[in-house]
C-alpha cells in the first residue's frame, strides 16, 4: 500500500473527532485541532528516524517513562478518585500511562533481539520489565489502560521462542495477578462497574452509564440525528460524552452509516498493521507491528463493545476519536513509527529491483 495511506487514514479520524466535538463539546474542539497538528508534526519526524536508531535509545525511553510514572504517583494532583495527569507549568496535562506501550515495547525488543524467553533467567527479565510499569500504572488506578498494556505486550512472548513448560506457570501467575488487584488494588467504583455489568439490574446507579451509552446509540438509527441534534450528549444524559462515551455522542448524530465509516476506517488500520508485519523481514519490527496492533485492536473493541453494551466500562478511550492530548500523541507516535518502518521497507525493494 502507498506510504500516504496511514496519514490520510489519521486525518480523516481527525476531522471526524473535531467535527463531533464541535458539535458536543465546542470548547475542545480547537485544542484537539491543536493536538492533531503537533501530532503530524511528531509523526514525520519520527518516520524519518530508522527504527534500529530507536531500539538504541529506547533504554533511555524506558526509564524516563518510569520516572515519568512514578512522579505521577507523587505529584499529581486526585481527579475523580484517580491520579494520572501531570500538570506542566499550568497549560496543558500529560498522562505518562499513554507512552509505555511505545516506550515498554521498543525496550523489550532491544534487551532480548538475542536473547531467548525459552531460558528462565531471560522470561524473569521479561516479566520484570514489563510489570514494573503495570503496577504503578494499576496504583494510578487506572484498570483499563493497565489491562491493554499488558495484552499488547504480551504479544511479544508468543512471537518469541518460549518454552511450553513456562506457559502454565504464567497463566497461574496471570490469575494470582487479577486476584490481587480485585482484593487489594481496585477500588469499589472499579468493582462495581465489572458488577454492573453481569447483572445490568441497576439503570440509575452503577449501570446508568452504560443505559444512557444504549439510548444514545440506538436513538441514532440509520442516518442520524444531524449535526448538533443529539439529546443524550447535549443534555448531559450521557457521561463522558467527549472521551469515554464520544463513540454513542457520535453514533447518535451520524447513526450507523456514521458509525460504519469509523469502523471501517479502523478495519483498514490494523489491516495496514498486519500486512506491514507479514512483509518484514527483521524480526523486531514484526513484532512492534503486532504490538501496535493488537493495542489498536483492542482499544477500538473495548471502547465501542462499552459503549454498545456488551463489554464493561473501563475508561478506554477511542483511538484518535477521543479528547486528549496525551493519547492522540502517543498514537501518533507509534504510528510514527509504523510509517518509518514502511519507509525502510519501500527502500528495500527498490534497492532489490534497482
Amino acid at each position: 500500500m502507498k506510504l500516504w495511506i496511514i496519514p490520510a487514514i489519521i486525518s480523516v479520524l481527525g476531522l471526524l473527532s473535531i467535527l463531533i466535538l464541535s458539535s458536543i463539546a465546542p470548547t475542545l474542539a480547537p485544542k484537539q485541532l491543536s493536538f492533531f497538528l503537533i501530532g503530524f508534526a511528531i509523526f514525520f519526524l519520527i518516520a524519518q528516524i530508522p527504527f534500529k536508531k530507536l531500539l538504541k535509545i529506547s533504554p533511555i525511553l524506558y526509564f524516563g517513562t518510569i520516572i515519568l510514572l512514578a512522579i505521577t504517583l507523587i505529584l499529581a494532583p486526585i481527579t475523580r478518585g484517580t491520579s494520572r495527569w501531570i500538570d506542566v507549568l499550568g497549560i496543558f496535562a500529560i498522562q505518562p500511562s499513554q507512552i509505555v506501550i511505545p516506550t515498554v515495547s521498543l525496550f523489550l525488543l532491544h534487551t532480548f533481539q538475542k536473547k531467548h524467553l525459552t531460558r528462565l533467567k531471560n522470561l524473569l527479565l521479561f516479566l520484570l520489565i514489563t510489570l514494573i510499569p503495570a503496577i504503578l500504572i494499576l496504583i494510578e488506578p487506572d484498570l483499563g489502560t493497565t489491562l491493554v498494556y499488558l495484552a499488547s505486550i504480551s504479544i511479544i512472548i508468543f512471537l518469541s521462542k518460549t518454552s511450553l513448560k513456562h506457559i502454565f506457570p504464567l497463566f497461574l501467575l496471570t490469575i494470582l495477578g487479577i486476584f490481587l488487584a480485585w482484593n487489594l488494588i481496585l477500588k469499589p467504583y472499579q468493582k462495581s462497574r465489572i458488577t454492573s455489568f453481569i447483572s445490568p439490574n441497576d439503570s440509575q446507579g452503577t449501570g446508568y452509564n452504560a443505559r444512557q451509552s444504549l439510548i444514545a446509540v440506538g436513538s441514532g438509527k440509520l442516518l442520524g440525528k444531524g449535526l448538533g441534534q443529539g439529546i443524550q450528549s447535549h443534555l448531559r444524559f450521557l457521561p463522558e460524552r467527549q472521551t469515554d462515551f464520544i463513540f454513542a455522542s457520535f453514533a447518535e448524530e451520524f447513526g450507523f452509516i456514521g458509525s460504519s465509516l469509523i469502523i471501517f476506517l479502523y478495519f483498514t488500520l490494523v489491516f495496514i498493521l498486519i500486512s506491514t508485519a507479514n512483509r518484514s523481514k527483521n524480526e523486531l519490527e514484526k513484532k512492534f507491528c503486532y504490538v501496535v496492533a493488537i493495542m489498536t485492536t483492542i482499544q477500538i473493541g473495548i471502547n465501542i463493545g462499552m459503549n454498545m453494551g456488551i463489554l464493561p466500562i473501563t475508561g478506554i478511550t477511542l483511538p484518535f476519536i477521543s479528547y486528549g492530548g496525551s493519547s492522540i500523541l502517543s498514537l501518533i507516535s507509534m504510528f510514527g513509527i509504523i510509517q518509518s518502518i514502511r519507509i525502510n521497507q519501500k527502500q528495500e525493494v527498490t534497492l532489490h529491483l534497482s
